[in-house]
């Protein structure tokens, strides 16, 4: 698949990754390199580096239609590089309460107050910036607090997209630089709409982590939907395999990611980049789904045919 939407921003996002680091070295000492230890992370360039290409990109996805220049766009970049640095910090302490390192928190402080000194030198303390960044924040909270306590994907499937709510800070951001803000809750709309499907091949990918750790995954809850498995019990890892290899649930899951598709094409259809994004997210999912299909095929036709394709596949 073309990678447009990436590859046509590599020497931005080197130079948003360079800028974001030098403000960590600026950072009190004693926390300069776990935070740009942190960063390397993240960094959007390595191939280590954990791929939140949506964060890194959405500035320049959306620079020609919010008429931002290059410039402008890349500082916005490096906010949201801190921003996110910010939030998985804070979600890292949620996930593991217990945990020995106690400089995670005082880091996401630093860094929250490095990203509010950029967006502060973009937008006057009446912009109604801050009152975007108060919703997103506001959603953030909603989401991360309450997602154990209900279905979102069975009642409203946006609010998985409100984990990640703080990217909307560069639809925001970005409009408002060109008084273009009437456009701001359609792009929101196209944003959330991505988000869901983004969190969506996550859940798919992390099934058996989130249930192992009890947190709350939108494929499980689609299982355990469709197997009908009563609410005060989420389903065995023995029950996902068998609906996902058997029942073709990821199929059924995959599906839904069509919506999406078309409340983007409704509310984004100039934004190519964040289109593309999209159905290669969209792709992985579904190649999942038929990969799982053809495994469950190949394994009813016989183990010496699994076994073939197997050594086909890896030579």
């Amino acid at each position: 698949m073309d990678w447009k939407w990436f590859n046509s921003f590599e020497h931005d996002l080197e130079f948003a990754f360079d800028q974001a680091e030098t403000i960590l070295l600026g950072l009190p000492e004693e926390f300069r390199e776990q935070a740009v230890n942190y960063l390397g992370k993240f960094h959007a360039l390595k191939k280590s580096g954990s791929q939140n290409y949506i964060c890194y990109l959405l500035p320049f996805w959306l620079q020609e239609a919010a008429g931002v220049t290059t410039e402008d766009s890349r500082e916005l970049t490096v906010a949201m590089i801190l921003a996110m640095l910010h939030y998985h910090l804070i979600d890292e302490v949620m996930d593991d309460p217990g945990s020995n390192d106690k400089r995670k928190l005082p880091l996401a402080n630093l860094i929250q107050i490095e990203f509010a000194h950029i967006y502060a030198r973009f937008y006057s303390t009446s912009s109604p910036f801050w009152n975007y960044y108060r919703k997103y924040t506001a959603e953030w909270a909603e989401a991360v607090s309450l997602e154990n306590q209900q279905d979102f994907f069975q009642d409203n499937p946006v609010q998985i997209a409100h984990k990640a709510s703080p990217v909307k800070l560069s639809v925001a951001g970005m409009l408002l630089l060109t008084d273009r803000d009437a456009l701001i809750p359609t792009f929101e709309a196209a944003v959330d709409a991505v988000l869901v499907t983004l969190q969506m091949l996550d859940d798919w990918e992390d099934w058996e982590k989130d249930l192992r750790e009890g947190s709350y995954n939108s494929l499980i809850s689609v299982v355990q939907h469709e197997l009908q498995i009563p609410p005060d019990r989420r389903p065995t890892p023995e029950e996902i395999k068998h609906a996902l290899y058997v029942r073709d649930i990821l199929y059924i899951y995959a599906k839904q990611t069509d919506q999406n598709a078309a409340i983007l094409e409704v509310n984004a259809p100039d934004l190519i980049h964040l289109r593309d994004f999209h159905e290669y997210l969209r792709q992985n999912l579904k190649q999942g789904a038929q990969s799982l299909q053809q495994e469950r095929n190949m394994l009813t036709q016989g183990g010496l045919a699994y076994l073939l394709s197997n050594l086909k596949n890896h030579s």
